[in-house]
């Protein structure tokens, strides 16, 4: 198991090289990034840093109603499957998030029955993976699929093959009420990649303005006030018990950190801080 990153909100400013070089000064072991190309794959070597994760394209095109906004996310998502098996990558990471929220998440359901599939097959036949990351999506819609067991379930029972993995993110799951341990018990074998993150809880907001968020000023980032996410060890999740988790299941793969803690925003020193004390509590544990 090894601890690697998703790429913050400075670090997306600053050249690939000059990124990778500080992260692994930093311990870190690998680095998700968007479409795999060979300067990439060079780049992330030079450092010594693995490939965690490329992101799947095409996502928002194939949870489209429009015919050819499908057919060109189709495109895309291959595309993006060509790239990273060409270089070695076996995990695409990816949400499942409907073009039209408001339909809710059974319409969205029927959208990824016809659509998904057959780029799931595709990936299966190249030896990638698509751990989907149960981000429920913004407010008030929730629309994105693989944020509860209910909907993991479903997809699952509808497409069998080993190439619809799971990003496990405790994160999402403690957020919306889920139990982040048993949901590895059932999904634990699914498990492909992970995020480092965490949710914390302030009961006071939660006093004043209940689960609706603040109405007389701006809710502090990444959260709604009353609970928010931050980095590993600050939050409710037992890294500790994930872990063990994880190593029962057999995982050798990657956590990676994804930063999202508002206190470790403000710039690039900021956020390689938080990377750092995130790192710093998941290798506690992490070997």
């Amino acid at each position: 198991m090894r601890i690697g990153l998703r790429i913050p909100g400075e670090g997306r400013k600053m050249p690939f090289e000059q990124f990778c070089k500080a992260v692994a000064a930093e311990g870190f072991q690998a680095v998700d990034v968007g479409v795999v190309t060979d300067d990439v794959k060079r780049t992330a070597d030079a450092a010594g840093l693995a490939i965690g994760s490329s992101d799947l394209m095409g996502g928002r095109e194939l949870m489209s109603a429009d015919p050819a906004k499908q057919a060109a996310g189709a495109k895309m998502a291959r595309e993006a499957i060509d790239a990273a098996a060409a270089h070695g990558c076996k995990i695409m990471f990816g949400v499942v998030m409907p073009e039209d929220p408001t339909k809710g998440r059974a319409a969205a359901f029927e959208l990824w029955k016809k659509t998904f599939p057959p780029i799931l097959q595709y990936a299966e036949s190249k030896g990638v993976k698509m751990a989907v990351e149960g981000w429920p999506g913004p407010a008030p819609y929730y629309p994105n699929l693989g944020c509860t067991p209910e909907t993991l379930r479903a997809m699952i029972a509808e497409c069998p093959s080993p190439a619809l993995a799971v990003n496990f993110d405790p994160s999402h799951l403690v957020r919306i009420g889920i139990d982040y341990l048993r949901f590895l018990v059932e999904f634990g074998p699914r498990v492909v990649h992970c995020h480092g993150k965490d949710t914390l809880f302030d009961p006071d907001a939660l006093y004043l303005h209940g689960n609706l968020g603040p109405s007389l000023k701006k809710a502090k980032g990444f959260g709604e006030e009353w609970w928010r996410y931050c980095i590993p060890g600050d939050g409710v999740v037992d890294w500790a018990k994930v872990v063990a988790r994880l190593e029962d299941f057999g995982f050798n793969g990657i956590i990676s950190v994804e930063l999202e803690d508002y206190r470790y925003w403000k710039d690039w020193p900021a956020q390689l801080d938080g990377l750092r004390r995130a790192r710093a509590h998941l290798a506690k544990w992490v070997r």
